[in-house]
């Protein structure tokens, strides 16, 4: 009987001790998913910073997918259905590539061009918003995720006369 409890006692503990691994290794796939949507964000931004900065900044012209924020709307990217092929720019594949590694995502980073109308100084400024994916990422029919990771940034640049 003594050996019976105490098989049920250690069946128990072996049972806490599994789900408390479990639970830890999801935790540590959520943080290496969320770093690896991060990572993802910073390259749009980089891609977009270095798109503007490769064009004339002082009118942006240049730019085939500039949006010009009209007085005291300066909130485009915060609207997803703004987020179309019409608005964005998508980091190339070339760009996710790297001599130590071969992974590309299926969603490719994205990241919108927005200049901000502030004739208060008469310089430009602009607003660089980017989004990056989790491998794991998807969305549904709408474009909210229904899966993984998205982690959004945004710089502001501003050129002086």
């Amino acid at each position: 009987m003594v050996a019976l409890v105490m098989l049920v006692i250690i069946g128990l503990a072996s049972v806490s001790v599994m789900r408390g691994a479990l639970n830890s290794d999801l935790i540590a796939n959520n943080t290496r998913v969320q770093s690896v949507a991060a990572q993802a964000a910073q390259i749009g931004l980089t891609y977009c910073e270095r798109l503007l900065n490769d064009t004339d900044p002082s009118d942006g012209s240049d730019l085939e997918k500039l949006h010009t924020t009209a007085g005291a709307d300066p909130s485009f990217f915060n609207t997803l259905g703004n987020w179309s092929n019409d608005n964005i720019y998508e980091v190339p594949d070339d760009w996710m590539a790297s001599a130590d590694s071969s992974f590309t995502p299926d969603t490719l980073p994205q990241c919108m061009v927005e200049q901000l109308d502030d004739t208060t100084r008469g310089d430009r400024q602009f607003a660089v918003t980017a989004r990056g994916f989790s491998p794991d990422y998807s969305a549904d029919d709408n474009g909210n995720p229904a899966s993984g990771s998205v982690v959004w940034l945004q710089s502001r640049l501003l050129y002086e006369k």
